[in-house]
């Protein structure tokens, strides 16, 4: 791991904290200090995981400069590592809880929507932002959110960019719960605890990529497919 992730491992609960010192952007460098965060958590036989950003942030999405260099095959890359690391969130053998500890926005948001529990603060915005600056959001994204959301906010996420914050985050299912800013990692460490002591960890898999399986399925089939999706926008 690099100095933009940290790792601890208490109680059986691992604890993966995003750090950048900016805005937690889902680049190639910050997908592959999650994916060995998480490899470290499973050599532990960590029995939860929680997913956690810095003081002002949760994720603020793709690394632009990359969409901007030009270099289209490290572009799909990027979009392919985001949607690679959503779907091991969805599919992970234990527990995997996300602190929103502030914005979720673009590929935060599709990570924070791939979690089996969010736990938000009052102002832990969530937002699919790239109709508003002229991106198309790839199919992957579009499943992700169809299996999380409730219809009308999943019409108004996609088409509109809509944001949510506070209860209507929690109604639209972008947030399981909201906690006082200063309380939300520790409560998602709680969770974490609880579901590492109360839940068997074979069931709780088998169980959720049974309730998961046609929607992975979609968002497998949009990963697959954006290289296409790519070069036609």
């Amino acid at each position: 791991m690099t100095g933009i992730v940290s790792y601890q491992l208490a109680d059986s609960v691992a604890t993966i904290t995003l750090d950048d010192g900016k805005v937690n952007v889902l680049g190639p460098d910050m997908q592959a200090a999650v994916n060995e965060a998480l490899d470290r958590a499973q050599a532990d036989s960590a029995k939860a995981v929680v997913l956690a950003g810095n003081s002002r942030v949760f994720s603020g999405g793709f690394d632009l400069a990359v969409f901007q260099s030009g270099d289209a095959a490290a572009a799909l890359g990027m979009l392919a590592g985001g949607f690679e690391l959503a779907a091991r969130a969805l599919t992970f053998p234990v527990p995997v809880i996300i602190a929103a500890t502030g914005p979720a926005i673009a590929m935060g948001s599709f990570l924070l929507l791939s979690a089996d529990h969010r736990v938000g603060a009052p102002k832990s915005r969530c937002q699919a932002i790239e109709v508003a600056i002229g991106m198309t959001i790839p199919v992957a994204a579009i499943e992700i959110m169809r299996m999380r959301l409730t219809p009308a906010a999943f019409q108004r996420g996609t088409a509109l960019a809509s944001t949510f914050v506070g209860d209507e985050a929690i109604a639209g299912g972008w947030l399981d719960e909201i906690v006082d800013a200063g309380q939300v990692l520790a409560r998602a460490q709680q969770v974490a605890g609880e579901a590492a002591t109360t839940l068997h960890a074979g069931a709780h898999l088998a169980t959720k990529l049974k309730a998961r399986q046609s929607a992975l399925d979609a968002i497998r089939a949009g990963i697959d497919g954006l290289a296409t999706e790519f070069a036609l926008s």
